[in-house]
Parts: structure tokens; C-alpha cells; sequence
């Protein structure tokens, strides 16, 4: 028997010569407060640029100077005024918070620890999904040098399907990634960066959008955190150049402090993504797909759990929306909407 394994693009329906369809329902995840929380001073241009990232849908397409563009999709060049490719992510802190504070530097990675734990993973378009649990190893390696990016390695070491009644067959596909790896460096102020996917020769190439899915969620709880400590109520934005599903995109995220317990802190994450080239170049797209970005919605929220000493979160969930409204130039007929649901649960 033969079983077609269900990837991202198999799961997703793209409807080409229909109408543009409206952007994700209200239920998606909203950006952080437009203006500065009550009883907390932010830093001017920190609070512009929270306010432009939350700036409402259906506004003319013209980008604003200094802000993102209303349609998700940055002019040409536009997009390396915000932040370079390859640039390190930029920390902007709004608010220190009460004290006690906390200085994030203890809850850096030190070469030589290891956590293990589960990530389950599960993206969703129109309706189907396929939801995975990764068992994960993480290990923290030496940097080449004093200052230097420091490595870490996410190991696979074990997959399973988290829904009853899986096919034995498809069970028995996914779990041939067993042995897959994620390699990435953590900066000095605790962003993660150059993470590669390493799949296993015996898993079908197909499961490699699972694999990307889970390097995503590595990514996006890899935080940069602000040089000075911060306590409850703690606010900062971190704009870095990175990406989903393989995409060139800008990225802002509002991190606030939410409760500081012993040596825990939990963090609300709230995330704004946009697309730094109106060609979307997804891989696995039909040739004769659109490829020309009308408009572009991501955005996510969550809460990351962490603790001093430990590399990784011990917790944490993340709920996110994507849309990708896609136009042929010269076929104006030829439009499609892709729409991506994901949410993603840490237990470290």
C-alpha cells in the first residue's frame, strides 16, 4: 500500500482563477497594544514603531517611511532600510519594569548543558492538519572563540503522530525522522541565528516541511533579550531579518515580562512578520502558480517559560496565522490565497 504523506503543501488548498480572498477572521492573533501599556514610559521610537506594526488592515497600499508596509509586501530596497540581510536583530527596550529584575545574560546557554524535552508541532490549512511530537535533545557546544556565536544542536529522537487512529503506515513514515538535527547559533543578546535542517537519507524528502516546522518553532523561541535587566512589566521590541517556510521576511516582536517566580520568567511574545520581496518563492509551488505578492499576513502570539541555567525554554505555546495573497502579473485571472494555521507547544 502506498500512503501519501500530507505536507504543508499537500494539506493546503490553492485556488487559482477565483477572487482574492479577505484576510485571516478576527480570531487571529493580534499584534501587541498599538500605544504604550498604562503606567510604563516607553522610549519614543520604540512606541512608533509598536505603533506602526499594529497599524489596521485596508489602509492604501504606499508604505510609510520609517514603518512596515500596510499590505504586508515591502517596496523594493525597503526592506533593508528596516534591517539587513544578515544583520543582527535589533533590541529596542521600552520599559524595565518593576523590580526584582532580572539580567537575561544568566539565562544565556553555557557551553556543555543539554536539556531534553517534546515539541509538538501542528500547521493547519482549510481545515486539515497533521499534528507532530517531536522528542527533542538539545545540547549547547563550545564556540570557536571567546565572544564568538555560540552552536547548539537540536536532535530528533523520536517522532510520533499526537492524533488516535493514524494509519500504522503514515506512523511508520513519519517516524523515519528519527535522527533529523537542527544546527543554530546563539548570539550574545540570546537570538538564535543560521539555523540548517539536516533530514535522515531514509525519511521521504516529502517530510522535510516537518522538519522546516520545527526549526520555525526553534527559531521563533530564541528570544533577544535588552542588555540592561528588566523586571514585570519589562517591554521590549526585537526586529530581526529571518523567516517561515523558507521566506525572506522582517520581523518585529513585543516581548514584555510577564511574572518573575524564584529563577522562572515567563514572557508574552507577540509577533508581527513581513515580507521583505513581493515574489514569494515558497518551494514546492506549482510551476504554474502565482508568484507575485498582492498582500501578506503572519502574525503570532504566546508565552515562553524560562529558567536560569537552562538553554532552552521549559515551556511555551505559540498560535500563529499566515496569509499570502498571490497575483499573475500578466494573468490577473490567475489569483490564489494561501492560508496557514500553526500552534506549537514546548514542554522542557
Amino acid at each position: 500500500m502506498t500512503v501519501r504523506v500530507p505536507t504543508l503543501l499537500a494539506l493546503t488548498l490553492m485556488v487559482f482563477g477565483c477572487e482574492k480572498q479577505e484576510a485571516p477572521s478576527s480570531d487571529t492573533p493580534k499584534h501587541a497594544d498599538a500605544g504604550a501599556p498604562k503606567g510604563e514610559v516607553l522610549d519614543p521610537s520604540l512606541a512608533q514603531a509598536m505603533a506602526a506594526a499594529s497599524s489596521a488592515p485596508g489602509q492604501a497600499n504606499a508604505q510609510v517611511e520609517g514603518g512596515p508596509p500596510p499590505n504586508g509586501v515591502f517596496a523594493p530596497g525597503a526592506a533593508d532600510k528596516e534591517i539587513a540581510a544578515g544583520q543582527a536583530p535589533m533590541v529596542t527596550l521600552g520599559s524595565q519594569g518593576s523590580e526584582p529584575r532580572v539580567d537575561f545574560a544568566n539565562i544565556q546557554p553555557k557551553p556543555g548543558t543539554k536539556q531534553s524535552g517534546t515539541i509538538q508541532v501542528m500547521q493547519q490549512s482549510q481545515g486539515s492538519g497533521l499534528p507532530l511530537e517531536f522528542a527533542v535533545s538539545i545540547e549547547v557546544q563550545k564556540p570557536k572563540t571567546d565572544g564568538a556565536p555560540v552552536p547548539v544542536v537540536a536532535r530528533v529522537t523520536g517522532v510520533k503522530i499526537s492524533l488516535a487512529g493514524a494509519p500504522k503506515e503514515l506512523e511508520a513514515q513519519v517516524a523515519k525522522l528519527k535522527g533529523a538535527r537542527v544546527d543554530y547559533e546563539v548570539l550574545p543578546d540570546g537570538a538564535g541565528t543560521g539555523f540548517k535542517l539536516d533530514v535522515p537519507k531514509g525519511a521521504p524528502a516529502e517530510l522535510a516541511d516537518m522538519v522546516r516546522s520545527l526549526s520555525d518553532t526553534l527559531a521563533a523561541s530564541t528570544v533577544p533579550f535588552p542588555r540592561k535587566p528588566v523586571g514585570v512589566g519589562g517591554l521590549w521590541m526585537a526586529t530581526s531579518r529571518d523567516g517561515v517556510l523558507g521566506l525572506d521576511l522582517v520581523t518585529y516582536r513585543m516581548i514584555k515580562v510577564e511574572k518573575v517566580t524564584g529563577n522562572k520568567v515567563s514572557l508574552s511574545v507577540n509577533t508581527k512578520r513581513y515580507s521583505a520581496s513581493s515574489t514569494f518563492d515558497l518551494a514546492g509551488l506549482p510551476p504554474d502558480a502565482p508568484r507575485s505578492l498582492a498582500e501578506f499576513r503572519s502574525a503570532t502570539e504566546g508565552n515562553l517559560e524560562l529558567e536560569v541555567g537552562k538553554p532552552f525554554p521549559v515551556g511555551g505555546t505559540q498560535n500563529g496565522a499566515l496569509m499570502a495573497s498571490l497575483q499573475n502579473p500578466t494573468n490577473p485571472a490567475a489569483r490564489g490565497t494561501l492560508e496557514v494555521r500553526t500552534r506549537s507547544e514546548l514542554h522542557f
